[in-house]
């Protein structure tokens, strides 16, 4: 039979067009499946340290230095990924358009949990906070990728969680920190 053009299904057999999405084709349960499962830096961790443990120490982050908006921006900057992968930066610079795709699914993710696409502002603040969360991990993670790590970024890891950790456990508490933020802000 085959899929739509430019359609994939999730891990729970939900059908999302990657170049068109729409917001009823995105679900937090796929989200938070496939983040939960996903490890960063390509599996070059010392041990399992997944997509979806990094958004919820971004957010513990960002709750701290700014707010719980900005903390949402924060827990979702990396959903695309749950359709797109965690893709190291050096392979994406060599894949044409995969900026804008996953642009447009993020975009519609935002919408789908009532946050417009974040502005300059949070941009920024989503940037700093990624770094920072970077020059923690980096360390304890895989120590041998300290070159990474942007300059001025500064980390204070023992507020964060980088250990290993159960990939169900993940999912769960990275859903409910969504939906406790849908009906907060």
């Amino acid at each position: 039979m085959g899929l739509p053009k430019n359609c994939m299904l999730t891990g729970n057999g939900n059908l999302i067009n990657l170049l068109e999405p729409k917001e009823e084709q995105i679900h937090l349960e796929d989200i938070s499946l496939s983040l939960s499962k996903i490890c960063r830096y390509s599996g070059g961790t010392i041990h399992f340290y997944s997509v979806a443990q990094h958004s919820l120490n971004c957010y513990k982050m960002a709750k701290r230095q700014y707010d719980e908006k900005t903390g949402f921006y924060l827990l979702l900057h990396d959903a695309a990924e749950a359709y797109l992968s965690d893709i190291p930066t050096p392979v994406k610079k060599l894949i044409p358009d995969i900026d804008r795709i996953e642009k447009v699914i993020s975009m519609t993710i935002y919408k789908k949990f009532h946050l417009q696409y974040p502005n300059e502002i949070y941009l920024n603040r989503i940037t700093e906070i990624d770094s920072n969360i970077l020059a923690g991990e980096v360390p304890i993670l895989v120590p041998k990728l300290n070159d990474i790590i942007p300059k001025g970024a500064i980390c204070y890891p023992e507020n964060l969680d980088f250990a290993e950790r159960n990939f169900d456990e993940i999912k769960q508490e990275f859903e409910e920190t969504v939906r406790y933020l849908i009906k907060k802000i």
